[in-house]
């Protein structure tokens, strides 16, 4: 692809070339100027330019987020599973002290059905302390 400036006509490919020479003379000062830079010297310099910035900048960088972004993930997750244990723990906490009411209603339930009139004197005093007690629970006064 040809390009026009200031009306001279030059191939893409050229001016790139040139603007990398340019870099390439103005990172770094030669030592012997008067000597021109071999072209195994400068594929060398140019690879080594090359690796300091995809390495430097790219990849390092690149995986440095990478790395932040799944310490976030994983400690999101793991906030997560805690509340998740917590509320199950609190659910199961919660089921156990309904059954242990509906435990200790059906117990008393059962007391208050109990005929005492069979009963020897002391078995019958007890279970009519405990009938009151009951009573008493549930707001009946005596």
């Amino acid at each position: 692809m040809q390009v026009n400036i200031k009306g001279q006509t030059r191939n893409k490919k050229v001016m790139s070339m040139q603007v990398q020479l340019h870099q390439l003379q103005d990172s770094e000062p030669l030592i012997y100027q008067d000597r021109p830079l071999g072209q195994k010297a400068g594929e060398e310099r140019l690879k080594r330019k090359q690796g300091k910035d995809k390495v430097g900048e790219t990849t390092v960088t690149n995986l440095l987020q990478q790395f932040r972004d799944t310490l976030v993930e994983i400690e999101d997750q793991k906030k997560q599973d805690r509340k998740i244990m917590l509320e199950q723990q609190a659910m199961m906490i919660q089921q156990s002290q309904e059954k242990q009411e509906l435990d200790r209603i059906e117990k008393e339930e059962q007391i208050m059905k109990m005929n005492i009139s069979n009963f020897d004197p002391i078995s019958a005093a007890y279970f009519q302390n405990k009938k009151l007690e009951i009573m008493q629970k549930r707001g009946f006064n005596f």
